[in-house]
């Protein structure tokens, strides 16, 4: 008789074994492979979401440092052409009370940097001079503005900013140089900043090229140099191209760090992310799925590999949510469950993580929306833009004009000169006329050489004709295209609106009708027409 088998020693045990041994590696191999892949895709997504975010920070900042330099710009054009005094001055900065929103101070100096006019306090006169100021130095020696350095004012003992402009007498002589600060912690610029990590860890800061601190949650750091060190965010941030590096240590935590060049001014804007919170979540299930794992299958060795799977699926139907987002299949909005589990928790955290993809796509409709070669607006922004501001001028009962301008013979050109030269001169057109229009005016280009200035805010109906000659007046230099010398002129019609409301299609036609009216007359010149009133005013050129 043989001797009974011990059960350590049965087939029925060494199967179980094998199969429980192959059950739980796998399970631990499959629950780990996927949860790296999820992991990988996650720090794709939340980069590309920071990212996001900076860009959105970004076009902030430039738009509200270029719209106070414009502001300053439109100002100082009105003194040309009439006699300005110092003494002046003081009372022609208070007669501007948009200077007061817009900046925390202005003040005026003379050309040897003494103060000569302070919108904040005007018994400062005469008690500071600048003349050893870099800004003030450059500007008198370009004779144009700037926007300089960061520094500690005189005046407020405030972080700021100023951006310069020359003012000059009715003879072209510099008399005085207008300076507006910018207050680096007034509200509505740290406070728009701070709001944007108000929802979440990390926090956002911004770095100049010479690593001096603009913006920091740490309002002690402001101005401040950051020292030299490879190893520091700082360093990284200055040292690499506008992107993404994860795995940085930032005083001693690993941190995810986005960061994105400014246009306006030389600066850097960041958002250092901590990883663990990231991937907090993550990690959580990642010990509970493979410890459940791993306990059933050693309770079941026979239902292990079943169990183990209906575990992951959740895991893999999120894998795939994420491929489906990066690829833009699906919506971020397919993380938004209510289950209560874990995995559940992990995609309601995607979800959460995900808040600033609306950003993204706002960015992108900006892209969509100008012309990739000259920079202005294209056709798409201008066909959504003009019924806006039509319904608008409606509403306040306001005017509006529609210019329609054609760059004269401007085939011959791309005929002569080929088409680079002709690309040029579509450049140096669009240019002139955003540096010639106001800037309550719209400028955009719809197709070849044909443009079109939507005139808002018009006082009458002189003020349009004083606009197309202006216009005129702008082209008459010649256009140096490939180191030649090009006589360019243009042919402008111009719609105004008789009443209101006004159908787009109306005041698009009339303006079509006054151009063709300019062509017939022999081109170079600009012609006024009344949308509804069918009444074509004389075309009228340079003399």
């Amino acid at each position: 008789m043989r001797p009974a088998i011990g059960f350590y020693h049965s087939f029925k045990f060494k199967i179980t074994l094998v199969v429980t041994s192959m059950v739980l590696i796998a399970a631990m191999g499959v629950g780990g492979v996927s949860l790296l892949i999820a992991e990988a895709a996650m720090r794709l997504v939340i980069a590309r979401q920071e990212l996001s975010l900076l860009t959105s920070a970004a076009a902030f900042i430039d738009n509200d440092i270029d719209g106070k330099r414009q502001l300053l710009k439109s100002l100082t054009e009105q003194i040309p052409g009439r006699e300005v005094t110092l003494d002046e001055v003081q009372a022609w900065l208070e007669a501007h009370g948009a200077l007061r929103d817009a900046f925390f101070d202005v003040t005026a100096f003379d050309v040897s940097g003494t103060l000569i006019a302070s919108l904040r306090d005007r018994r400062a006169k005469g008690t500071i001079n600048i003349a050893d100021r870099q800004y003030f130095q450059d500007t008198v020696r370009m004779r144009e503005g700037l926007i300089s350095t960061p520094f500690k004012s005189q005046l407020s003992g405030k972080p700021v900013i100023v951006i310069t402009q020359t003012l000059e007498n009715a003879r072209g002589e510099l008399i005085a140089v207008l300076v507006g600060a910018i207050d680096l912690q007034r509200p509505s610029f740290s406070a728009q900043l701070d709001v944007l990590r108000s929802n979440g860890e990390g926090y956002l800061f911004i770095v100049g090229s010479d690593r001096t601190i603009i913006h920091h949650p740490n309002k002690d750091l402001i101005l401040k140099p950051v020292e030299r060190d490879e190893d520091s965010v700082m360093d990284a941030v200055l040292k690499t191209p506008e992107g993404w590096q994860d795995n940085l240590l930032d005083e001693g935590e690993l941190s995810l760090v986005a960061h994105k060049r400014l246009r306006t001014v030389d600066w850097t804007i960041a958002v250092s992310y901590p990883t663990r919170s990231v991937f907090a979540p993550m990690a959580t299930v990642r010990l509970r799925a493979l410890a459940a794992a791993s306990l059933l299958t050693l309770l079941a060795a026979l239902f292990g590999w079943a169990l183990t799977k209906a575990l992951l699926r959740p895991l893999e139907t999120l894998h795939g949510h994420v491929e489906d987002i990066s690829s833009g299949a699906s919506d971020i909005k397919v993380f938004d469950v209510v289950d209560e589990d874990e995995f559940g928790s992990l995609s309601r955290a995607f979800f959460a993580l995900s808040q600033h993809r609306a950003r993204a796509e706002q960015a992108l409709h900006r892209l969509a929306t100008t012309d990739a070669l000259t920079g202005i607006n294209n056709r798409r922004m201008f066909d959504e833009f003009f019924p806006i501001a039509l319904s608008r001028a409606s509403r306040a009962g306001q005017q509006v004009g529609l210019a329609f301008l054609d760059v004269d013979h401007f085939k011959r050109i791309n005929d002569e000169y080929g088409h680079a030269a002709g690309d040029a001169v579509l450049v140096e057109f669009a240019r002139r006329l955003e540096r010639t229009v106001r800037c309550t005016d719209t400028v955009a280009r719809l197709a070849g050489d044909e443009f079109v200035i939507v005139f808002e805010q018009l006082p009458s109906n002189a003020e349009v004709n004083l606009l197309g000659r202006k216009i005129l007046e702008a082209m008459a230099a010649p256009f140096l295209v490939g180191g030649r010398e090009l006589l360019v002129t243009t042919s402008i019609g111009i719609a105004l609106t008789t009443s209101m409301p006004a159908a787009a299609d109306d005041v698009m036609r009339a303006a079509d009708q006054a151009l063709y009216g300019v062509k017939a007359a022999g081109r170079n010149g600009f012609a006024v027409n009344h949308a509804g009133a069918e009444r074509l005013l004389r075309v009228r050129g340079l003399p």
